[in-house]
């Protein structure tokens, strides 16, 4: 039978071949011997008329144009020799910006319709600082771009044949700006354009009017992305007073939110180290303080920030399920500024202004927490009032400084400096001293990155637009402790001194250059292309080990080295996508990204397509669909929900291959009104080559190597998004909801069964508003629900060696039983839910500064909302026999209702 089919298919091809070539046949027939016609010509210095008379001879055709056409041209040469017709045509209208059409016997002759660009660059009229992703747009041939990452644009627009020039109606926009129109009556040659925007006045920050940026979503051919403003971040509830990035982000659909009052990311069932973090596109590999309870990204230093989770361009690439690209603020040009703000943890100073006015600025952004200044006396106070000798000493501190100079040596050129800094910090010292007896034990620990990068952008032409940059970025993690005992008295018999020290260290190095150009060289066409290159350097675990005791021979004494691990790898990629704009109705985004990582001396190759197609239905009305493939080199080993200095970052071995995904994903988007944003998303996500943990093992130094602890599988992850947003008026905001399934599948994991992802939230919605009551008052508020998120519970216990259990009797958790762990992720914790409401209160001062409180109140109705559960002991009953205790799961939940102050003062 199946033989039988395959000889079917072979003969329907065979007879669908034949077919082709009989038509091909009649229509050559049709043509009357086209391909048999001839032209053989030795002219010069003549008028191009005479040209075509002599071809029209030798090939028995007719020309028919305009008699305007031919007259501006000049005498001119040529020669073929035995050409065919249509050889011949194309050759000699090469030179002309003349456009043919044969049919039959007659070519109809017509002017190609002329191309010209307006280009230039947006900027803000106070500071001169670039707007990125300003909207562009030509009414009248309802065209448009957006600007690049510094501001440039370049559109191409087509003036029609015989016409000396076409009218114009450009219409800027930027959220938070007021627009801007322009009327050119008639363009008749390429036009550079410097655009300047007035910001909105500063307590109408985020009162913005309709405008073409609200149907981008609708036309382009992008898929789920959003882009964060300054002050949506600003605008949004906060926990202790901090406007964070990441928070604004969990607020999104496809975004889980983690555990509680973690600023992690899990996008699309992906981990948190799948997500790409770049500061001005320099790589940040730790993004988060106490443990990511806040983010690394200072508020005052972001100018805006773009978030892609599918449809990936191919200038991203690295990580499988997400890019945070954020911007940093260039420096006023005209004039000094700066903020400072208090907040109930920490300090921010912003200060910005020129160095060489209108050719050189600077900006500087310094956040510092302020928990050691406050509990240093509380500490002291505690043990003021201990007797016992035992003291204790806590002090934690992290601040983040991001510093830019930008210099423009003229309109097309421009260079910039950017470093960011940030680390944390956490010593703890016990010290108990009690007649004769001194135990002391430290402990400390610290982390952070440091990023720096230098680069050049240039506008080559009205159509090319290029950028060079280098940049260095390093992270950092070291652990310490030691442990000082002392008993007796030096000099006495039984004096004895021993002192344990242990230190660990973890890091990761980049270098790395990058080129990346924008390139529209006709309208319909806006291609970028570029190249990375990065040479990662590694510090997967240092341990150094140090015991010391004086009851002991020197031979026994250690302080030596035992692990120090570090290997160098190699990555580079290079990229080319073309936005092309098919029709009215269709637009298609099609790239390659082709990248190498080498690392012990394999190298391994990948090759990432990615496109997205656009179907423009009506004016408001968009299908989409989008495929991206990503690799990942590079992977976090944690065993903890928490962001911890023991995370370690390692590269893909000769073992453990890159972590591949392959996503598809379908939408519609709908813009109502220009106000409402309306969009619907479906996808599926697979993903190969994932490491976890086998069970048993965890990130405990141990003489097994980190590579024989990795269990490696894959997962899967699907669902539908839905999402309403408003950008406009009094009232913004959005709703979204997400229905979402991700899971897990290890053969050394759950007896190589499917399990949830730890983060498998089936249902999550997001409700949030801002809300303008009066120019000098903005009230906010966001309510998240999401499904509980999974963990691994012991359901069952056991006691090795002993006895079967007789009729009624129970077993105990108590001492000499072991936990028995039947599933991975066996047990959904209780849904997740919580009302934040703020306050933002403008107080105008003289000579334009503004004072700003902000009032913000987290877990309104105080939901205890678990972030682990687990074995312990309840009350069960009292009698006179006294009182009993029954087993059971307890749930740990630590953020109560908490209001929170701060105050920032504008100058």
């Amino acid at each position: 039978m199946k033989k039988f089919m395959k000889r079917g298919w072979f003969a329907c091809i065979f007879v669908w071949l034949i077919c082709l070539s009989m038509s091909g046949k009649l229509m050559a027939q049709a043509n009357s011997g086209d391909d048999d016609r001839t032209v053989t010509l030795n002219m010069r210095k003549v008028p191009l008329k005479d040209i075509l008379t002599e071809v029209g001879k030798q090939a028995g055709v007719t020309f028919s144009y305009e008699s305007s056409l031919l007259k501006e041209f000049q005498k001119t040469s040529f020669k073929v020799e035995d050409a065919a017709l249509d050889d011949c045509l194309e050759q000699l209208f090469r030179a002309y910006p003349i456009v043919y059409k044969r049919t039959g016997n007659i070519v109809v002759l017509k002017r190609k319709p002329r191309q010209v660009t307006i280009s230039g660059f947006v900027r803000d009229q106070t500071s001169s600082e670039s707007l990125v992703g300003a909207s562009v747009y030509d009414v009248n041939s309802l065209s448009g771009v957006a600007t690049n990452a510094y501001g440039f644009f370049s559109l191409s627009l087509t003036i029609p044949p015989g016409s000396n020039g076409i009218p114009v109606r450009l219409q800027t926009s930027y959220i938070g700006y007021e627009s801007r129109s322009f009327t050119i009556p008639s363009l008749i040659q390429d036009t550079v354009l410097a655009i300047v925007l007035q910001p909105n006045a500063a307590i109408k920050e985020v009162l913005v009017t309709a405008s073409e940026t609200n149907r981008q979503t609708v036309r382009n051919t992008q898929m789920g992305a959003m882009e964060v403003s300054h002050a949506t971040i600003r605008a949004t509830p906060t926990l202790m007073g901090e406007a964070d990035i990441i928070r604004t982000l969990q607020l999104t659909p496809g975004v889980s939110v983690g555990t509680e009052g973690i600023s992690g990311l899990y996008v699309r069932g992906g981990n948190s180290d799948e997500n790409l973090f770049l500061i001005d596109g320099n790589p940040v590999y730790q993004v988060n303080h106490i443990g990511g309870f806040f983010s690394a990204f200072n508020n005052e230093a972001i100018k805006g920030m773009n978030f892609f989770k599918a449809g990936f361009p191919a200038r991203y690439g690295g990580r499988l399920s997400s890019v945070v690209d954020v911007q940093t603020k260039e420096g006023n040009m005209k004039e000094f500024h700066g903020s400072a703000s208090l907040g109930l943890i920490s300090g921010n100073l912003n200060l910005e202004g020129p160095i060489w006015k209108d050719h050189t600025s600077f900006n500087i952004a310094l956040r510092r927490t302020w928990l050691d200044v406050l509990t240093t006396p509380a500490m002291a106070i505690i043990n003021h009032k201990k007797k016992d000798g035992n003291t204790l000493k806590v002090r934690y501190a992290f601040h983040d400084l991001n510093a830019r100079i930008d210099h423009r040596f003229s309109e097309k050129s421009r260079m910039y400096l950017s470093l960011y800094n940030g680390n944390d910090a956490l010593k703890a010292k016990n010290k108990d001293d009690w007649e004769g007896y001194l135990n002391t034990q430290d402990s400390y620990m610290r982390w952070g990155n440091l990023v720096a990068s230098a680069g050049w952008t240039y506008a080559f032409s009205n159509k090319l637009f290029g950028k060079l940059s280098g940049f260095y970025t390093r992270y950092r993690s070291k652990i310490s402790y030691s442990e000082e005992k002392i008993s007796g008295y030096e000099g006495y018999e039984y004096y004895r001194h021993a002192l344990d020290q242990t230190m660990n260290r973890t890091g990761i190095t980049d270098f790395g250059v990058r080129t990346a150009f924008d390139y529209q060289p006709v309208a319909a066409h806006h291609i970028r292309f570029g190249a990375d290159y990065l040479a990662h350097y590694f510090e997967p675990e240092y341990n150094r080990l140090k015991a010391l005791d004086s009851d002991k021979p020197d031979s026994m004494q250690i302080g030596q080295t035992f692990t120090d691990e570090h290997l160098w790898a190699h990555e580079a990629a290079a990229y080319a996508e073309d936005d092309w704009e098919i029709s009215d109705a269709f637009r298609l985004n099609a790239g390659l990204r082709f990248s190498l990582f080498n690392v012990e001396g394999k190298t391994y190759k990948g090759l990432e397509p990615r496109v997205s197609l656009r179907w423009l239905l009506s004016r408001d009305l968009s299908l989409k669909a989008s495929y991206s493939r990503m690799n990942q080199y590079v992977h976090l080993i944690s065993n903890s929900f928490m962001d911890l200095p023991t995370d370690s970052w390692m590269p893909v071995t000769s073992r453990l291959k890159p972590l591949i995904s392959d996503q598809v994903s379908l939408g519609a988007y709908y813009n109502w009104n220009r106000l409402l944003d309306f969009s619907v998303e479906g996808y599926y996500k697979k993903m190969n080559n994932l490491l976890e943990y086998k069970d048993g093992y965890s990130l405990i130094p141990s003489s097994v190597s980190w590579e024989d602890k990795m269990a490696v599988g894959e997962g899967r992850a699907y669902g539908l998004e839905f999402m309403v947003r408003k950008q406009t008026g009094r009232t913004t905001g959005w709703v979204g909801y997400s229905l979402a399934w991700a899971d897990r599948q290890f053969d050394d994991i759950n007896k190589g069964m499917r399990y949830p992802s730890r983060y498998d939230n089936r249902h999550k919605l997001n409700i949030v508003a801002m809300h303008k009551l009066s120019d000098k008052v903005e009230l906010s508020a966001a309510w998240t629900y999401s499904s509980g998120n999974y963990t691994t519970l012991s359901l069952e216990n056991f006691r090795p060696n002993d006895h079967l259990h007789l009729p009624g009797e129970t077993s105990s958790w108590g001492t000499g039983s072991e936990d028995y762990y039947d599933k991975r992720n066996n047990y959904q914790l209780p849904a997740y839910h919580r009302l934040d409401l703020g306050i933002n209160i403008y107080r105008p001062k003289k000579k334009g500064r503004m004072g700003i409180w902000n009032v913000s109140i987290y877990n309104v109705y105080c939901r205890m909302n678990p972030i682990m559960v687990y074995k312990g002991d309840v009350k069960d009953k009292t009698s006179e026999n006294g009182t009993t205790y029954r087993n059971a799961f307890k749930s740990v939940g630590i953020f109560p209702i908490i209001p929170s102050v701060s105050y920032t003062y504008k100058f």
